[in-house]
């Protein structure tokens, strides 16, 4: 798919992930992980505003971040949707802990091995 129309499909998919009041519970039961986790992923990465390299903003749709969350909710997941979810825990709750920004929050996530790889 080419990357503008990933990237009109991934706003879209922000916006009924946004507005979606189930999914948590879904992928709570499709994976085993608690429902309060789910929606702490939920939380940073599809609502709560962070300071990125050049600004304070949410992050920026993502198509393939987007359909991994898709199918953890539909239970068709991959292992790499599993390790999206580890991510961003982690990296939500280094964030939280240390009051940092996103970019040290990240490399620590990864130096930690909870990367994710689509």
């Amino acid at each position: 798919m080419d990357w503008e129309i990933e990237e009109e499909k991934a706003i879209e998919m922000y916006g009924e992930i946004r507005q979606s009041s189930c999914d948590c519970n879904a992928i709570a039961n499709n994976t085993g992980w608690k429902k309060s986790r789910v929606e702490r992923v939920k939380n940073h990465v599809f609502f709560e505003e962070h300071q990125l390299d050049d600004r304070i903003a949410r992050f920026d749709p993502d198509y393939q971040m987007a359909m991994a969350w898709k199918r953890l909710e539909k239970g068709n997941y991959k292992e790499s949707d599993i390790d999206l979810l580890n991510h961003e825990y982690f990296e939500s709750r280094f964030m939280g802990l240390y009051q940092t920004d996103y970019r040290t929050a990240h490399n620590a996530t990864v130096k930690s091995g909870r990367t994710w790889n689509p």
